[in-house]
């Protein structure tokens, strides 16, 4: 039996790695309840761990070591595998790469991708701050510091399929469904729904009910992931190619039309979400980040230099310091 492959690239410490495997059964893609299976996916080592290749190249191969473990079990054929990180560094001549500018130019925010020149610094620098003894929370670099494992996952997983750059941000964007920040509510199953009018999956309440199981991890994971496997799914004239893919910098995400109909189906008893109270007082200085649109600030703008340091996506600068300075000029100067 053919399967797909969605992975939501991940080396928070501790955590499972979110990886669909889905099945095309009468034009419906259907994940396997992979988070049931006794067996699991390796769990990350964190950003720490995640400088050093030699660790990356074994966390890879033990995610080899799971696809076809489970591919074999039930004797399952890997075509194609969407990996929700860059592939390859950048060329070292680029500012950007191909598929980053074609996100600039369509509105898409994303990681600037480092080159492999850059990235010997960034593994240099988090070594001296690690030696220093200085805490790991502050990092440099912890926003692009997981490509780095991507890198090494296309490196082996190519062995086992054919493997595609997916963005999730940018096909819930296509899609019409990334006003709110995916972690927010229940906005994953909300984008999980609008894709499901597109993979037929998941459409029941049976369906919905087997979401919590397509693998482990939050929601937003797991929906990242199955979004992953719908674009690695989709044969190459379905899909659209932000980048150049003679170059090997491309980034794929599905070729549908925006989904805004409003009748979007839920599960009949959706989990419950667990609200913090905010104080009335604040309501009025509550506003998402004007740069990525993913974070919102409860008292704007406290907070604005650390979210532009280190979190934001929707800079275009690496540095902390040039992030900031980028941030106040195009964001705060009124």
């Amino acid at each position: 039996m053919d399967v797909f492959i969605g992975i939501d690239v991940a080396c928070a410490k501790g955590k499972y790695l979110p990886l669909v495997i889905c099945t095309q059964e009468n034009g419906r893609l259907i994940p396997f309840p992979l988070a049931s299976y006794p067996i699991k996916p390796p769990r990350g080592l964190g950003n720490a761990r995640t400088l050093d290749d030699k660790v990356n190249q074994a966390f890879a191969e033990n995610v080899a070591s799971y696809i076809e473990t489970v591919c074999d079990a039930f004797y399952l054929s890997p075509i194609r595998i969407g990996i929700d990180s860059p592939l390859l560094p950048r060329d070292n001549h680029l500012d950007r790469r191909f598929a980053e500018q074609a996100l600039d130019r369509a509105s898409i925010s994303c990681y600037t991708t480092p080159s492999a020149d850059d990235f010997k610094v960034i593994k240099a620098k988090g070594i001296a701050h690690l030696e220093a003894g200085k805490p790991i929370q502050n990092l440099p670099h912890a926003h692009q510091i997981f490509m780095l494992l991507g890198f090494a996952l296309n490196e082996r997983l190519s062995k086992v399929a054919e493997c595609i750059e997916v963005y999730p941000h940018a096909t819930v964007k296509q899609l019409g469904v990334a006003d709110i920040h995916k972690s927010k509510g229940n906005q994953a199953e909300l984008q999980l729904s609008a894709m499901s009018h597109y993979t037929g999956w998941p459409k029941t309440d049976d369906d919905w009910s087997q979401a919590d199981s397509m693998c482990l991890g939050p929601m937003h994971d797991r929906v990242d992931a199955y979004s992953a496997a719908w674009v690695a799914s989709l044969p190459e004239q379905e899909r659209i190619c932000f980048g150049d893919p003679e170059k090997g910098d491309a980034i794929w995400i599905p070729k549908v039309e925006p989904f805004n109909s409003p009748a979007i189906k839920l599960p009949t008893k959706p989990k419950p979400t667990t609200k913090k109270k905010q104080s009335v007082s604040n309501a009025g200085h509550q506003r998402s980040c004007p740069a990525c649109h993913q974070h919102e600030f409860k008292r704007w703008p406290f907070g604005w230099d650390a979210h532009a340091a280190h979190r934001c996506t929707g800079l275009t600068e690496v540095e902390p310091e040039a992030r900031k300075k980028e941030f106040k000029r195009r964001f705060m100067s009124s």
